[in-house]
């Protein structure tokens, strides 16, 4: 188990790769994002000190079905696969623990297949900017319109028209790339149902969903 930090933009999976270490993030923010062939991309998740990323291809030896950057630089652990396999073998406990961290991915992925088909852009921005701020902890949150356009799946001037409407609500402050959330209750209401659904599914397997609100619920065992 490393200690590692993270900068902005840093690939840590690719699709197709052997994901050779899980990462636990504790201040960094990492995205997972569907590639698509010619290079396009649509965020499925976003993770910060909340969960983990890799866990079950690591378990498994297996390789990235996604892939996974540094969203914003910070912190965390970093526990080989072959290591953590071990420490598994050993520890029911932890394999519990690991299975749950990862069906929270899985059950944020899920979610955002049928949120990106069936809703529209400003209930959609309203629920990845509530979680970010979840899984990011931070009051001012560094999301530039073509990160937005990744995390939507849109066009750049789909993502101005949805934050402008949001802004225009005063529900958000918004400019050049830095944004901050005015009126979370509100914020809340502007939100498609899939952000309550992310959170009831967290507090289900993990206890309550972590915010700017919440400390984190429990830490990396030994590996």
């Amino acid at each position: 188990m490393v200690e590692v930090a993270w900068g902005p933009g840093e690939l840590l999976y690719d699709v197709g790769g052997l994901v050779a270490e899980a990462h636990f993030p504790s201040s960094a923010g990492l995205s997972i994002v569907s590639v698509m062939s010619d290079g396009t991309c649509v965020e499925c998740a976003t993770v910060g000190f909340e969960s983990a990323v890799g866990v079950l291809p690591a378990l498994s030896g297996g390789y990235a079905s996604s892939r996974t950057f540094v969203q914003l630089a910070g912190s965390g652990i970093s526990i080989p696969a072959e290591a953590l396999r071990k420490r598994a073998a050993d520890s029911p406990a932890l394999v519990d623990l690991l299975l749950r961290y990862a069906q929270v991915v899985i059950a944020q992925e899920e979610q955002s297949v049928a949120c990106n088909a069936l809703h529209s852009p400003e209930p959609r921005l309203a629920r990845w900017i509530l979680q970010s701020q979840d899984r990011l902890n931070m009051k001012v949150l560094p999301l530039t319109q073509d990160y937005l356009a990744i995390m939507l799946g849109v066009q750049r001037a789909t993502v101005s028209a949805a934050a402008s409407q949001l802004r225009d609500e005063g529900l958000i402050r918004y400019s050049r790339g830095q944004l901050q959330i005015l009126d979370r209750p509100r914020l809340e209401t502007r939100s498609c149902e899939c952000y309550a659904a992310v959170k009831r599914m967290h507090a289900r397997l993990l206890g309550s969903p972590h915010s700017a609100h919440n400390p984190p619920l429990q830490t990396v065992p030994n590996a």
